[in-house]
């Protein structure tokens, strides 16, 4: 009798439970409905509250825009050159051309007003797709899909409007499906290849070209591990095949998608990242890309976001910080069981490229890598903010996580050996409490420098000195009282909070091993609590401050900063030859914001690439001078007025305006859009002719160029009026008694600008280090500049025919796929 009970209890343990007892389809609905719900929660502001996402940086980008669609509403044509920032510069820096129809650009422009809830469904429903074909169960390929999908650095970039960024990390795990279909499924290639093909295609439409690259780490480590597989195989013709279709796919997506990157390559040489002439590099200055570099300590954030405060309490070695990228503290527990005992055999070509770019963050903080990195490895230079690289870190940490999530799940399912899973448990439980002592003994909640800063700020207030005794005790007063106990209390919650997720998972092992819970309800409980512990996080790092009304667009938030100040200034910069001239907003942090920008033609504005030799004339030769502002400069930048807080005494400028918002001095001395010059000295090199100009020099008598300019009468009857001044073409009608030399104010760029005199080609010349200058022969002229780059045409056709190609291969994929009736996914690592 009792052995009969003891078999129906044995029946009753094993007997499938309600999510056992599912079909793979309905397991898969159920975990896409909850992943698709967690948007919802998290930004339900924007999905339900009639709210918008609308941060920094996407208005700086409409300010910033403003003169090219003002051309295209007028001219009802794309502009190439932007006319009302950093005294011009080309237009794809700001904007590139309408892209041709895909998912992009239609379903997603249509669902914009639930932003990023609709991305974020893409993100997240990838992501469990890439876990389902990596081969594990449902419920871990939810929890992969969580830390992926719900990182906190995600809501801190939609806050401060780093929309390209975000757009291409959601197509990342769709890249890897369209991978592992083509290269470890049976599923019809013509399929896979679309799916990768259309990925990739979305992912460089998105146009984050940093993102890009850091992500070829991952993806390439994952390529040439393929391919050591091959040949150590001996089995390199599939492996041919499969490359095959992959740059098959790659050729499609790099045709629809040519305008932007051919643009982006033109360009490169001549912007930031191309290097600067005065310093001789080839790439961003190693100080400027090194900004922002990760502290060894503040690694620590990724377990315990406010071990390092944050926004206003923040105390790490960068300038500041927005937040975290938050890792998870239960993912930090399956990821040291699956670097333990996972068999995958992936595990470590994602944890392989995920270790090297958690060190890649560090930046100057690791230099015995990174400065090696710098110099020498391909385009290394090209790109700043170390701490991105977080990004990937924790993308690929994910996988060795739900490896070893699905292990320990594995291990408990077959009831033969406890201590096979109980082992690893305890070493992650170990990690986990060293991580908790760090968090509650080893913090020093103080950031480097920071007593010297507040030193001098409390003795310039005071004004006494800053070795004053007095000083110090202010200092230590403040920052015991005030920032430090902040810092710590956040720190130390964080850290119990920790604490509470870490062993809870924990626990809930321990319960499902001893058979107190079964494996399903353990794994929902993990994503369960993967998804509170992400969310609650998020929530705090989200920029509640970037919302608005969803019944306000861009232009209408720009108009309400409008000020009297500005209102004086757009009526002040109109010219009756239909140009503007050119305004430096002292008053407005003139060389990071774009504001001013939207109302009036500025020297300054934001971005991230301007050209090399235009930010070497604010370094080098713009605020010099006795004055503390080059005249010479201003005037021959077409610098009508300057905006500042008050008044000041420069000879030449008058004020103008006065109000509360500031102050409008008028130069007296501004240049038209053209002139001649009385004169043409020649310099050794470019970094001879900024430092010409660097000096008191008048640019009404005098140009300077590398060039061998001949001699030309100063006295001759010569005038110059423009015509016609848009965003593609200037056309100036010229009489000249005498042939002279011709300044025209307009930033030199070579690439994409035709130039005729009398519809005959004429050189255009490098003057004063950043303009135009052209030599001009006697009689009546017109000159004409019109921007036609390259690119754009051939590129515009390029992309149309890799659209076609990429809809054909869907259309061959169907008609292979009904014939097959499907396909059939095999694991093989």
């Amino acid at each position: 009798m009792a052995s009969k009970k003891s078999k129906n209890r044995e029946k009753k343990v094993q007997k499938p439970d309600f999510w056992e007892s599912l079909s793979d389809r309905k397991k898969h609905l159920y975990c896409l409905g909850f992943l698709f719900i967690l948007p919802v929660v998290l930004f339900y502001s924007t999905v339900i509250g009639g709210q918008q996402y609308m941060g920094n940086d996407v208005i700086q980008w409409r300010a910033g825009a403003e003169s090219l669609i003002e051309h295209q509403e007028q001219y009802d044509e794309p502009a190439h050159w932007a006319t009302n920032m950093f005294s011009g510069m080309p237009a794809t820096t700001i904007s590139h051309p309408p892209q041709i129809s895909n998912l992009d650009n239609t379903l997603l422009k249509f669902l914009q007003f639930i932003y990023p809830a609709a991305e974020m469904w893409i993100l997240l429903g990838g992501a469990y797709l890439m876990f389902i074909l990596l081969g594990v169960r449902p419920l871990s390929a939810v929890f992969g899909a969580i830390i992926i999908g719900l990182t906190t650095y995600l809501p801190i970039i939609i806050g401060a409007g780093h929309n390209a960024k975000f757009l291409a990390y959601i197509y990342i795990p769709w890249l890897y499906n369209g991978y592992f279909l083509l290269t470890r499924s049976k599923v019809n290639p013509w399929l896979a290849m679309f799916l990768f093909a259309w990925a990739l295609t979305l992912h460089l439409r998105a146009y984050h070209p940093q993102v890009t690259y850091f992500f070829l780490f991952p993806l390439g480590t994952l390529f040439i591990y393929d391919l050591v597989k091959a040949i150590q195989s001996k089995e390199f013709k599939p492996f041919a095949i499969h490359t095959g279709w992959l740059v098959g796919a790659a050729v499609v997506a790099v045709l629809i998608s040519i305008q932007l990157y051919w643009s982006t390559l033109e360009y490169s040489s001549f912007s930031m990242r191309g290097g600067s002439e005065l310093a001789g590099n080839e790439g961003l200055a190693r100080d400027y890309a090194f900004a922002w570099s990760q502290g060894w300590g503040e690694l620590l954030t990724l377990i315990i976001p406010g071990a390092y405060g944050g926004s206003e309490l923040y105390w790490g070695p960068k300038s500041f910080t927005s937040g975290p990228h938050y890792f998870g503290a239960l993912s930090l527990l399956f990821l040291v069981v699956g670097i333990l005992k996972s068999t995958h055999k992936l595990k470590w070509v994602f944890l392989g490229p995920g270790i090297a770019t958690l060190l890649f963050s560090l930046g100057e903080n690791f230099g015995a890598l990174n400065n090696v990195m710098f110099a020498y490895f391909p385009l290394f230079d090209k790109f700043r903010v170390p701490e991105m690289w977080l990004m990937i870190s924790v993308f690929c940490f994910s996988v060795p996580a739900v490896f070893g999530l699905d292990w320990m799940l594995d291990k408990i399912r077959e009831k033969k050996n406890s201590t096979q899973w109980k082992k690893p448990l305890y070493i992650a439980s170990g990690v986990g409490l060293i991580a908790v002592l760090i968090g509650f003994q080893f913090l020093s909640f103080e950031k480097p420098g920071e007593r010297q800063n507040i030193a001098e700020q409390i003795a310039s207030q005071n004004e006494v000195p800053v070795d004053d005794p007095r000083v110090s005790q202010a200092v230590d007063r403040y920052l015991q009282n005030e920032m430090i106990p902040q810092r710590e209390e956040l720190a130390r919650g964080d850290t119990l909070r920790f604490a509470l997720f870490f062993f809870a998972g924990v626990g809930i092992l321990f319960a499902v091993g001893m058979q107190k819970l079964s494996l399903s309800v353990g794994g929902m409980l993990f994503c369960v609590l993967l998804a509170a512990d992400f969310i609650r996080v998020d929530q705090r790092y989200m920029s509640e401050g970037s919302l608005v009304s969803q019944d306000l667009d861009r232009e209408q938030v720009l108009d309400r900063m409008e000020r009297e100040i500005d209102r004086v200034l757009k009526d002040g910069v109109v010219n009756d030859e239909g140009w503007k001239y050119r305004v430096l907003p002292m008053l407005d942090n003139p060389f990071n914001n774009a504001t001013p920008a939207y109302f009036y033609p500025s020297l300054g504005g934001y971005s991230g690439a301007k050209l090399g030799y235009y930010q070497d004339l604010i370094d080098e030769a713009l605020f010099s001078g006795v004055n503390g502002v080059n005249k010479g400069v201003l005037n021959m930048l077409n610098v009508k007025y300057l905006s500042a807080q008050g008044a000041f005494n420069i000879p030449g400028f008058e004020p103008v305006y006065q109000g509360g918002d500031g102050v409008v001095m008028e130069n007296q001395d501004v240049l038209p859009k053209a002139w001649f010059v009385d004169r043409v000295e020649r310099s050794e090199g470019q970094t001879d002719v900024l430092n010409q100009i660097s000096e008191d020099f008048n640019p009404s008598d005098v140009a300077f160029t590398v060039e061998n300019i001949g001699d030309y009468p100063s006295d001759a009857d010569r005038s110059v009026s423009v015509s016609t001044y848009n965003a593609n073409e200037i056309e100036l009608q010229i009489s000249a008694e005498e042939s002279g030399f011709l300044v025209l104010s307009e930033i030199w760029y070579p690439k994409g600008w035709v130039t005729t005199l009398n519809r005959e080609p004429i050189d255009m010349i490098r003057t004063n280090y950043v303009l135009r200058g052209f030599e001009i022969p006697s009689g009546e002229h017109t000159l004409t500049m019109k921007m036609e780059p390259v690119w754009y045409e051939t590129g515009k056709w390029l992309s149309r025919i890799g659209t076609v190609m990429l809809f054909l291969i869907l259309a061959i994929g169907l008609i292979q796929f009904k014939k097959e009736k499907g396909g059939e996914i095999s694991r093989q690592d």
